[in-house]
């Protein structure tokens, strides 16, 4: 399976100078290209099926990174245990702050000191932090559990995985570029989590259990680090025909025209965002050569020329600012 990370920036601008706007930060869970759910089947960059069990992770010291590179900190009270096993996406609510375009965005995988260390049940029940089922605490001197991923792996699912990473010295920053969509008068900033990259370079194919700061737990964060976070899109098939086709103006401020030239293949445009959703579909005429397309939300996007068949002929991104 292979991922490219954008590195394009999306920018969204414009009509919050001057005002505190609320932000926040979603995480949208994936195993590979679709949603992550507990006991659906993924496979690591070592070509290891697995079937997650129970998978969560703490998220804390959020940086945003925005209007030509400020940097603000979000308060460290903020902190969230991220639970995919539970829903398909988490938001975070950040706060409010005087930003008006962000570039991207910075966080930790688990819990700063000295947090990490102290007593979880003196945290309200409904804290992060207090005690939970199953447990996330390790104990007062090896703190929390940062990432907590079980299931089973090789022939016929019959070995286990047992991943809990630890440890101050493995408590790492994920720097990242994101979506960001405006929802009403705030900004959200979304990214996606890829769990099938959590377990890369681990062998699965017999019995993994790893508690502590070393070894596959270890790995395991620094997967967390390298890999998981980021944005994602597909790569065309090798043998992809190169159609002759042109779309401008690129960067456009909302109106694209596509020119098909004379090729006759196409049925239909889909329009996909950076998470590979369709915002667009429009059908191609038989002979029409020109197509007009109005997207009003800034962001990254890709225009992807279809067969009646619905195989993908050719795609190009698209920045609409």
């Amino acid at each position: 399976m292979k991922k490219l990370i954008l590195l394009g920036l999306v920018l969204v601008t414009g009509v919050f100078a001057n005002a505190q706007t609320d932000v926040s930060l979603k995480i949208n869970h994936k195993l590979g290209f679709e949603d992550f759910t507990l006991g659906a089947v993924g496979t690591n960059n070592l070509g290891y099926d697995f079937k997650a069990s129970r998978l969560q992770y703490y998220l804390s010291q959020v940086t945003i990174i925005h209007d030509g590179g400020t940097e603000t900190a979000v308060p460290l009270e903020v902190l969230a245990l991220v639970e995919p096993q539970e829903e398909i996406s988490t938001t975070i609510e950040l706060g409010s702050f005087d930003v008006t375009t962000i570039e991207s965005v910075r966080f930790y995988i688990g819990v700063q000191e000295p947090e990490n260390n102290a007593d979880p049940s003196l945290w309200p029940e409904d804290h992060p932090l207090a005690p939970k089922s199953p447990e996330m605490q390790w104990g007062w001197a090896a703190g929390y559990r940062f990432i907590a991923y079980e299931g089973t792996s090789g022939a016929g699912f019959g070995s286990y995985f047992g991943l809990h990473g630890l440890g101050n010295e493995n408590y790492f920053e994920v720097a990242t570029d994101v979506e960001v969509e405006a929802v009403g008068e705030a900004l959200v900033m979304n990214v996606m989590g890829d769990y099938s990259q959590g377990l890369n370079d681990l062998i699965l194919n017999t019995d993994i259990i790893s508690h502590g700061a070393t070894g596959a737990a270890q790995q395991a964060l620094i997967n967390w680090r390298d890999d998981v976070f980021g944005l994602f899109y597909s790569e065309l098939p090798e043998e992809t025909k190169v159609l002759n086709w042109s779309i401008y103006p690129n960067p456009s401020m909302e109106n694209v025209t596509i020119n098909f030239a004379n090729e006759t293949e196409v049925d239909h445009v889909t329009i996909t965002n950076v998470l590979g959703e369709i915002v667009q579909t429009i059908v191609v005429s038989a002979n029409q050569q020109q197509l007009d397309i109005t997207i009003e939300e800034t962001g990254i996007y890709f225009i992807n020329a279809m067969s009646g068949d619905d195989e993908m002929l050719a795609t190009e991104k698209l920045v609409i600012e």
